[in-house]
């Protein structure tokens, strides 16, 4: 018996193995020609005609993410991406290319560009810090009757104090820290003399609790510094003189102009004549006889108040010494008894002594009344 031929497959079966083998050569199949009715010329046996079109390769989620992240400059979008556990190492390799430094702020870890003014705190009454960049330091330095150029290389960025330390977070360390410190205070009376009478608490002359502590040594502000540390774990100090000189130069040129010395602080002007005709003023007026409140005058482009004028600040660096030409500065080490220098002049200092490079060395334990201090602090985790 002859065997039948077997039927031929239907035509959604044939067109569901094309499919597979298109699928599998990375092909699309084009939809099928709609059933024709009624006479049909030609063969009857005759097939839709296929097209083939080439597949799109899967997107590539992650290097989707990839670009994107390389292509926003926004923090609080990296940020948010970061908060989500994206791409961890990829944002924060992003914000540390546009500048931002990753640190530890009051139990936080937060992301900061050093030079743009904004502030932080580790803790509430602690002194608000701005962070500012690493660069080269070139400043002047009279240790004799000749001055030199002194440059010195600041690799790091670093914290410091927006402000001078104030009464109220002076008030705050003298009453958890335990520190004792004797009564007495060296005076402009008019002769520079010391007053036993005197303390931080009473200067010779009415203070607020926001304007800068006066009336401590050297030896009181690294206390100071030390119980910070302690307390919140971060290495807390003072600034060296280069430091200083760095945060200040900006301010280098209002500081040679006297007439522009009320705009940026507090000083010897008009308004301190009044009380004492004899002193050399700047001839304008910034309203304070004594001190004034922080902040209260122009900010330096990294957002610091109070470089110039207010209160001398004391900084962790003594002089060179005069009769060894040529000495390194800062010294490498300094002798606990040796001097320290001071930067900034204060409310009863003449235009000459607001100058970025003025410096006056005082004995580490001298308390004055025109001398107090500001905070610094390494940054990291």
């Amino acid at each position: 018996m002859t065997a039948r031929p077997s039927a031929p497959a239907p035509a959604a079966g044939r067109r569901a193995l094309l499919e597979v083998a298109v699928a599998a050569a990375g092909l699309a199949l084009a939809a099928p020609v709609a059933a024709q009715t009624g006479p049909q010329p030609g063969p009857a046996s005759a097939l839709p005609t296929l097209k083939l079109a080439p597949v799109a390769p899967p997107r590539d989620a992650g290097a989707d993410m990839a670009a994107r992240i390389a292509a926003t400059t926004d923090r609080a979008a990296l940020l948010e991406l970061l908060a989500a556990g994206v791409e961890k190492a990829r944002i924060t390799a992003r914000l540390a290319q546009l500048g931002f430094v990753d640190l530890a702020a009051g139990g936080q870890r937060i992301w900061l560009k050093p030079g743009g003014g904004e502030g932080f705190r580790d803790c509430a009454d602690c002194p608000e810090l701005v962070p500012v960049p690493e660069g080269d330091v070139r400043m002047e330095l009279r240790t004799g009757t000749t001055p030199r150029i002194v440059e010195v290389a600041l690799a790091q960025p670093f914290a410091v104090g927006r402000f001078e330390v104030t009464r109220a977070q002076y008030k705050a360390f003298m009453q958890q820290s335990g520190h004792v410190v004797d009564l007495g205070c060296h005076v402009r009376a008019p002769v520079w003399k010391l007053d036993p009478t005197l303390s931080w608490q009473d200067p010779g002359y009415p203070q607020g609790d926001d304007e800068p502590v006066a009336c401590v040594s050297h030896g009181d502000a690294k206390a100071y510094v030390a119980w910070l540390s302690k307390r919140t774990g971060q290495r807390y100090r003072l600034l060296t003189d280069p430091e200083w000189h760095h945060v200040a130069a900006s301010s280098a040129k209002d500081m040679a102009d006297p007439a522009r010395l009320c705009a940026i602080g507090n000083g010897a002007d008009e308004t301190a004549k009044q009380a004492m005709p004899s002193w050399t003023v700047a001839p304008c007026r910034d309203g304070f006889r004594t001190t004034a409140p922080v902040g209260r005058f122009a900010a330096s482009p990294w957002g610091l108040s109070d470089l110039s004028g207010n209160l001398w600040e004391w900084v962790d660096t003594c002089p060179p010494d005069p009769s060894v030409p040529g000495q390194p500065f800062p010294p490498p080490v300094c002798r606990e008894e040796e001097g320290r220098i001071l930067r900034g002049g204060s409310w009863a200092d003449p235009p000459a002594a607001r100058r970025l490079d003025s410096r006056i060395v005082s004995e580490p334990g001298i308390r004055d009344q025109v001398a107090g201090f500001r905070v610094a602090r390494d940054l990291g985790h």
